[in-house]
This record gives C-alpha cells, sequence and structure tokens, in this order.
C-alpha cells in the first residue's frame, strides 16, 4: 500500500477527521502529500507552539553569526528588570536555560492553553519586566518544566542581539526556505511572539504544510537548505538530543530516533534522522489538545531506507 493510501486509511478508522494536512519525505522524494477539510498546499494552519522550534533555529543562526557568542551568558546581560536584584537566582538564569526550559521561574501551565498566567501577562505593558517579577522557584538549571515565559525571555534576548527578531528570522530563515509569513504578534514593550494570539483560528504566523516540511529537510541535513548552510551542524546534534533527564532539547522534543516540533492540537515536524524520513502533520486544535503521534510512528515503523 501506498504511504498517501495508508495516511488515508488511517484518518478513517481512527476518525482523525481534524486533521487537514500530512506530508511524508524520505531522501528526496515525496512519498505521500494529503490534504483534507479543504485544505490545499497553499492553506495555511495555526501551528502554536511549533514556533517554539523555529526560535530555536534563529539562536543558532545567531550563534554562527557570531551575534551570540555563549549560551551560558546570564539573561541579565541584556535584560536589564534581571539585573535589578528582584530575585536572588535571576544571575544565575543563561540563554542555554531559556532554550531548555530549565530558568527555574514559576510557572503554573492551566489548562491547555486556558493559562491564567498568560493573561495576567497579556494585560501588561511590559512583559519582561511582569515575568522579572515571579518568583524563581527552583535553581536554574535543575529541573525542567514546559513553560511560555521562557520563550517570551529568549525572544527579549534575540531582539536585543539581532536587531528586530522577525525581519532577522525573516531574513535568515525563511526566505532562504521559501516560506511567506505575516509578522507576528507583538507585546507592548514589543516582544515577539508568534503564539499569543492562540485562540484565533488563524494568525499572521500560521505556516503550509510544505512550509513546515521544509524545516524539517533544513535540520534533516544538517543546516544546509538548497547548497546554502543556514545553521551549523553541531548546533542542530547538540539542540535536538535530550537535555539532561527531559525528553527535550533546545526548544525541540527528543526521542530516541527522532526529533519533533509540535504545537498543541496536533500540529507537528517530525524528522527521524536514521530512515531520512520527515513527516509533517497539521490539524484543528480542540480544547482536548488532540495528538496524532500514532499516525506518524506507525507509518514510519513500516519504512525501509536510512542512511
Amino acid at each position: 500500500m501506498k504511504v498517501s493510501e495508508e495516511i488515508d486509511r488511517y484518518t478513517v478508522e481512527k476518525r482523525y477527521r481534524l486533521v487537514n494536512s500530512v506530508i511524508f519525505w524520505q531522501e528526496g522524494e515525496l512519498l505521500a502529500e494529503n490534504y483534507y477539510n479543504g485544505f490545499t498546499s497553499e492553506s495555511r494552519n495555526v501551528m502554536r507552539s511549533v514556533m517554539k522550534s523555529i526560535l530555536s533555529a534563529a539562536v543558532g543562526i545567531a550563534c554562527r553569526q557570531g551575534k551570540l557568542t555563549d549560551l551560558d551568558t546570564p539573561v541579565s546581560v541584556y535584560l536589564e528588570p534581571f539585573r535589578e536584584g528582584r530575585d536572588p537566582l535571576h544571575g544565575m538564569i543563561t540563554i542555554r536555560h531559556l532554550l531548555t526550559m530549565t530558568s527555574g521561574i514559576y510557572w503554573n501551565g492551566g489548562i491547555h492553553y486556558h493559562c491564567p498566567m498568560m493573561e495576567q501577562l497579556r494585560r501588561s505593558k511590559n512583559w519582561v519586566s511582569y515575568v522579572a517579577d515571579c518568583a524563581v522557584k527552583d535553581i536554574p538549571g535543575m529541573k525542567w518544566n514546559y513553560k511560555e515565559f521562557d520563550m517570551i525571555l529568549l525572544a527579549a534576548v534575540l531582539d536585543r542581539v539581532c536587531g528586530d527578531l522577525f525581519d532577522f528570522i525573516d531574513r535568515e530563515l525563511y526566505v532562504p526556505l521559501g516560506i511567506r509569513s505575516g509578522r507576528w504578534f507583538q507585546s507592548p514593550d514589543g516582544i515577539y511572539y508568534s503564539v499569543a494570539d492562540s485562540e484565533a483560528n488563524e494568525a499572521p504566523s500560521d505556516l503550509t504544510a510544505r512550509e513546515m516540511l521544509a524545516i524539517g529537510q533544513l535540520y534533516l541535513q544538517g543546516g544546509v537548505y538548497n547548497g546554502r548552510r543556514i545553521l551549523a551542524k553541531d548546533y542542530i546534534r547538540e539542540s535536538t538530543r535530550p537535555y539532561q533527564e527531559s525528553n527535550y532539547g533546545y526548544l525541540w522534543w527528543c526521542g530516541p530516533d527522532w526529533f519533533s516540533a509540535m504545537g498543541f492540537g496536533g500540529q507537528r515536524i517530525t524528522v527521524f534522522p536514521e530512515k531520512g524520513v520527515v513527516a509533517v502533520v497539521q490539524a484543528t486544535p480542540t480544547p482536548s489538545g488532540k495528538a496524532y503521534d500514532d499516525m506518524v510512528f506507525g507509518i514510519v515503523g513500516g519504512m525501509g531506507g536510512g542512511r
């Protein structure tokens, strides 16, 4: 059975009515490109936290260009509220801690995207200052806790070192990969946060399935796309392996033979380096936070190939 037919069978059998786009690509060959619910290759789907992995790529580009020279630099070097002595542990938080969600800053994620802490943050006129007022509950680097605050601080740091963050990502990542995106949401104090409007069904930062595929291909190909080096191979290797005891790298989810950019509601780019496979899934999110891991891993499990 062809991969495209297997995807059709799987979506019907599992009643995956909210799946909009599925792509499987292996070693230069497009094995399947299936669309549902009126979606096409030009349709844009909400990304949710897939954008975190794109932010990780921006860090890698900044490192390669010398804009960031040490991931263990304290964030207080760049963010004034973190050098005002509001918390004795602020000076210990580094860029690497933000990348790995180990800043130690207190976080209560609520239920799915109904997060009281984010609702309070959105009412603030200064997001960095708001986060700086939150207690540092754990020693930085010691405990993993998935939270939006680390992403917000990382975006603020990148904006300081790269100039306008969206312009930097658009110029250095999106344009070389053929990605077209509207400008990301900005907070009142100018911080780019691509999923801040996550209650909306569409956002200017939404991507097509093919654009997601290009990101996966970039990582599978060791940082090179269409003959142009965009990311260092060492950075990709480091960012897609588990950090300490978590199953999380530098804003990428990591498994034994795969790594993924994942967003709430089923959005994902999954790379299987040994098989040379990139799988993309887009879906309409619901409050239940449905994921489609079984489809991706079930189909890839039956594939041969590899390097």
